[in-house]
């Protein structure tokens, strides 16, 4: 039987679009014959307000000062009824909007990946059909916007579970999943020397790729500019994101063969099997990335105040660093780089590749179809 899947997203950042594009990957592989629908929710329904408050305002809440962030975020948490009660009023143009959506072409289940989305179509969907899932993409901590009238919630990790029934999301809607990859990052059939040549990288070389997420947030000049002084025995690949001034920036002020700076990548699955290391923006999807790859991060950028929790996860998991100015992080690398020229796995905490979270995902939405 025919089934459609609506999956909605918001472009705030790139890891809703991975989480999205990850489980629709699975769904297709398990059922050819459905149809999969990603969404850019602020974008398909034309709605100002939404694309305002939930990208636009995202981008400039990364932008602001360190103490601006966590002014913001700790009001969330003191006021969270109220916090809710905005967003349902930032939602209200869209809502309509999206109950006309639902209306001419109903899908069988809707599996949201960003959170306001969660709440627009609980609105809008009025009678409690189609069921409502929602990928909750953190890592260690959860906010009151979170709990956003889903019918399941997939969580990451256990604090995250318990955080959220504490808000009143009962045991039985909390499903545990491993980390969520798009299986299109993380696999490449070309040989890892093949890679590293075409980027002109020396073979006997550490690789480290340096993300600054979507948007090519934070302070990166200082840590690139440090790397291409002093550290030796190793590469460093920088990815700026969308952000092409700071790409313009690095290609004027630093040369020379240690540094490869790229700009937006749509395709990223090279450089990630090109890595020994990543390092850079504590954002959930990169993070997740290296969990489910085993290669270690070193966390130099947290971007928002909720990135801290991801930093915290990684860290305390064994999973790589916190090395936040450019002095550790250059120690951090010349350690892995003598322990890379001895051949040796040395401390670095590389871990067997976990199973994928969206095929979780992707199977209970087929389960709960047929």
């Amino acid at each position: 039987m025919r089934r459609k899947i609506l999956i909605p997203y918001l472009m705030a950042g790139l890891g809703h679009f991975m989480l999205a594009r990850a489980v629709a990957h699975h769904l297709r592989e398990m059922r050819p014959d459905w149809e999969v629908q990603l969404m850019e929710t602020a974008d398909e329904l034309n709605d100002e307000r939404m694309r305002h408050a939930f990208i636009d305002l995202w981008r400039a809440v990364l932008a602001m000062p360190r103490f601006l962030q966590h002014g913001l975020f700790a009001l969330e948490r003191l006021f969270p009824g109220a916090a809710r009660a905005l967003n349902r009023r930032t939602l209200r143009t869209a809502v309509p909007k999206a109950a006309e959506f639902l209306a001419l072409d109903p899908p069988d289940l809707i599996l949201s990946a960003h959170w306001a989305c969660s709440h627009l179509f609980s609105m809008a969907r009025g009678d409690r059909t189609p069921p409502l899932y929602y990928v909750y993409g953190e890592l260690d901590e959860a906010y009151s916007v979170a709990e956003c009238g889903a019918d399941v919630y997939f969580v990451l990790s256990q604090k995250v579970g318990d955080d959220l029934a504490r808000m009143g999301v009962p045991a039985a809607a909390i499903r545990h999943i491993p980390v969520v990859v798009d299986p299109a990052i993380v696999r490449n059939g070309t040989p890892r020397d093949v890679l590293r040549r075409g980027l002109g990288i020396p073979p006997e070389n550490l690789v480290v790729v340096l993300s600054m997420g979507g948007e090519g947030v934070g302070r990166t000049l200082p840590f690139v500019e440090a790397f291409a002084r002093e550290a030796g025995g190793a590469t460093l690949i920088v990815l700026t994101g969308r952000n092409k001034e700071l790409l313009d920036r690095i290609r004027r002020r630093v040369t020379g063969p240690s540094v490869i700076p790229l700009g937006f990548q749509e395709d990223l699955s090279g450089i990630v099997a090109s890595a020994d290391v990543l390092a850079g923006k504590a954002g959930t999807g990169f993070a997740m990335m290296a969990m489910a790859t085993g290669i270690p991060l070193i966390v130099t950028h947290l971007g928002a105040p909720n990135e801290a929790g991801n930093m915290r996860h990684i860290v305390e998991n064994g999973h790589g660093w916190y090395c936040p100015r450019p002095r550790m992080f250059l120690r951090r690398v010349a350690e892995l780089a003598r322990e890379h020229a001895r051949g040796e796995a040395g401390n670095a905490p590389r871990f067997p590749r976990q199973r994928n979270g969206a095929e979780d995902i992707a199977a209970a939405v087929v389960e709960a179809l047929e």
